[in-house]
């Protein structure tokens, strides 16, 4: 009945406002109502509609047509920041997701702007009727923007004694974003899906569909869409969340080891004794809870953080009898709970204990023994490991100004200017999310999640209208060809994957070719490949590439399937050898060719280079230049190739250069273009041999001029 009444009071609230708009119009000028006019009602929160608002505050949320999980449909998925019209409440019982209140909504769906009906939980939507409920804590939130607001109610309502602190963030949000998106900064597993990798240079390689790994062969960059998701605020201000923006400093009221013991529960730590400096045999709680007491450090979180670096059962950096097949080194009794120094490479366990053991080193290359000796190097003992890296982490990151899992991962309010985005303890870009969730469950564990509790939460200027979301896991988006090749043909011009259009000239007895076709990407698929029969003239093919994701590429070839009998499209002066026009003299100019022909009427004549642009009259003829030959309607109907008996490399010249390429041709070496090949039979046998070399000598020689 309460969820009733706040809705008739909403909507009595919205008449009352309207009647005091329609009296004050009549009597002052708009600008004087915007001066007055609440900033809620200016952002058309309650005038807009007779019908209470709201707005969803998760990443995503199942709408099904009916309350319940149980004999229901999705029908729709709503994303985080959708406004939505608010229906009925209805509360079951007994259902198995554990969420029993249901909140009916109607809004205009994502892809097509269509009205979608139906319910969601409840607690996925903050409501416009939270605004201005508790007048003391808007006055608190006052220095957030309205979209940060949107959260904040709901969790003051669920929490009175959390208190949010807004703090300024040095540069604008698009600056964080691009310096968090570096090569080697924000990385994410390479088993998740491809939309959440970047395919940037450097992070991607088109061609081979590779992602560059930066951390062993397991952590690749992260997208932009991805780092944007993780670094704006708003998409962290849920339940768990929130502790990202924790103060990290050591406070008495709610880090207790009842906390402490309820974080190590379940891990390889839990009710695991070690030894101290005194040989005294002491709990892993005691040993976090002392170290956070000394160092200033919240003792819940450096637990997080260890769980974070060396996962719950631990890893070779705790196990203390790793032995490197990369460095070929063991590394026994070493331990490095922190992962301190085991920076991204081949192996960063090994480079983590090898700090372990050395520690920190003057600028000759000596050993520091005084820095050591202030944390406990080297960590030849669990105990020394854990008391020495929590020293390290409270003195490095907490007491210096970076005392939030956030801001240990995006340095975005540093002291020193020149830090901005650098000086980060981690480049697992979900890393702060999921330390957070292993605090909050802490937390909640211990019954201290309503103890009062400070989150200091970073604001940025420019930040989107909405708060930015995860890329819709579409797959791969790679639809390039790796190769692509018609027996043993060449094409014009070479391929590329870039490249998307290529023509091929073919002997009249060649009736059919085999187009073979392999895509980029594993997750790709291919179409239009395979064995191709071939009609009279020009034949076109289309290879279609399509990525997992959807995106496509078509690549096509003009196959030409030419004969002596070109009379009925035109005329040259040229010497015809098969597919071939030649008797061309080097340096003869493209226009001087052109003069060659003789269209017939209703044909055209485009000259092109072995690439397919069009040349300018005055450039010198190459091998591999093109003429193609269209009918009236622009369908190519006719292509040959133009050779210079010689130039094998194609440049227009007959050179030492072209000796070599013919030359690592002969020893299987290296390849040549269908055309080279013509003009690389020097004497006219068919054959690519010696002989031809002999003869392309003597002509660069000037003692026996080729006959074109």
């Amino acid at each position: 009945m309460r969820k009733k009444v706040t809705y008739m009071f909403a909507k009595t609230q919205t008449s009352m406002r309207r009647a005091i708009v329609r009296a004050c119009a009549t009597a002052l000028s708009c600008a004087f109502l915007l001066i007055y006019l609440p900033t809620e009602l200016m952002a058309g929160r309650s005038l807009a509609a007779d019908e209470p608002m709201g707005t969803i505050i998760v990443d995503s949320a199942n709408v099904r047509n009916k309350p319940g999980t149980v004999d229901t449909t999705v029908v729709d998925v709503v994303r985080n920041g959708t406004r939505v019209t608010l229906g009925e409440v209805v509360t079951i019982t007994n259902d198995p997701s554990g969420s029993n209140v249901w909140c009916k909504i109607t809004y205009k769906r994502e892809s097509d702007g269509g009205s979608v009906t139906g319910y969601v939980v409840d607690s996925f939507i903050s409501k416009d009727s939270d605004i201005n409920a508790d007048p003391d804590f808007e006055t608190e939130i006052a220095g957030f923007p309205d979209t940060y607001k949107t959260y904040l109610r709901t969790l003051h309502k669920n929490h009175p004694n959390w208190h949010f602190t807004a703090v300024n963030a040095l540069k604008d949000f698009d600056s964080a974003v691009s310096v968090q998106s570096r090569l080697g900064v924000s990385l994410i597993e390479n088993s998740v899906n491809d939309a959440w990798k970047s395919t940037e240079p450097g992070a991607y390689d088109w061609n081979t569909g590779t992602f560059t790994p930066y951390d062993g062969q397991n952590w690749v960059n992260a997208s932009k869409a991805v780092v944007m998701y993780y670094l704006d605020p708003r998409n962290m201000l849920t339940e768990d969340g929130i502790f990202q923006f924790l103060n990290l400093s050591y406070d008495t009221k709610y880090q207790t080891i009842d906390s402490v013991r309820g974080m190590l529960s379940g891990t390889f730590m839990d009710q695991k004794q070690i030894t101290d400096y005194s040989g005294n045999q002491v709990s892993y709680e005691e040993v976090f809870m002392s170290a956070g007491k000394d160092y200033n450090a919240n003792p819940v979180f450096l637990v997080a953080k260890v769980l974070q670096e060396v996962s719950a059962s631990g890893s070779n950096s705790t196990s203390g009898d790793y032995y490197s097949s990369y460095y070929k080194k063991s590394y026994k009794n070493l331990y490095n709970y922190f992962n301190i120094g085991a920076s991204s490479g081949v192996d960063p366990v090994a480079k983590g204990l090898a700090f372990a053991r050395d520690g920190f080193k003057n600028a000759d290359g000596s050993v520091n023994g005084e820095k050591n000796g202030e944390y406990y190097l080297p960590w030849n003992t669990p105990f020394k490991a854990v008391r020495g890296g929590s020293k390290w982490v409270a003195n490095v990151y907490l007491n210096a100004g970076q005392n939030s899992i956030y801001l240990m991962k995006f340095n975005v309010i540093p002291a020193d200017g020149s830090q901005f985005g650098n000086h980060q303890y981690m480049t697992n870009i979900r890393g702060a999310a999921s330390e957070a969730k292993k605090m909050y469950n802490a937390y909640s564990k211990a019954g201290l999640l309503n103890t009062e509790m400070t989150f200091a939460i970073p604001v940025y200027s420019g930040l989107p209208e909405k708060a930015c979301l995860l890329p819709r896991e579409s797959g791969n988006p790679n639809d390039y060809l790796k190769e692509l090749t018609i027996g043993d043909y060449v094409l014009t011009p070479a391929f590329d994957p870039t490249i998307t259009e290529y023509s091929l000239v073919v002997p009249a007895s060649c009736a059919t070719i085999h187009v073979d076709a392999k895509p980029a990407s594993e997750k790709a698929k291919v179409s239009g490949a395979g064995d191709i029969t071939l009609g009279n003239g020009v034949s076109t093919i289309k290879i279609n590439c399509v990525a997992e994701n959807g995106s496509s590429k078509v690549y096509t070839l003009d196959v030409a399937r030419n004969t002596d009998s070109y009379d009925s499209y035109f005329t040259t002066t040229l010497a015809s050898e098969g597919n071939f026009l030649g008797g061309i003299e080097p340096g003869t100019t493209a226009g001087a060719v052109k003069s060659m022909f003789t269209l017939t009427d209703g044909y055209t004549l485009t000259y092109v280079n072995m690439n397919g642009q069009a040349k300018d009259d005055a450039t010198a003829v190459c091998t591999g230049d093109l003429i193609e030959i269209c009918d009236a309607s622009g369908k190519k109907v006719y292509i040959c190739a133009l050779f210079i008996r010689g130039d094998a490399n194609c440049d227009g010249k007959i050179s030492a250069a072209d000796l070599t390429l013919i030359c690592r041709y002969i020893l299987g070496e290296g390849n040549v273009s269908e055309a080279g090949k013509h003009a690389a039979d020097a004497n006219k046998d068919g054959k690519i041999t010696a002989a031809d070399l002999t003869r392309i000598c003597k002509h660069i020689l000037g003692e026996n001029q080729l006959a074109q």
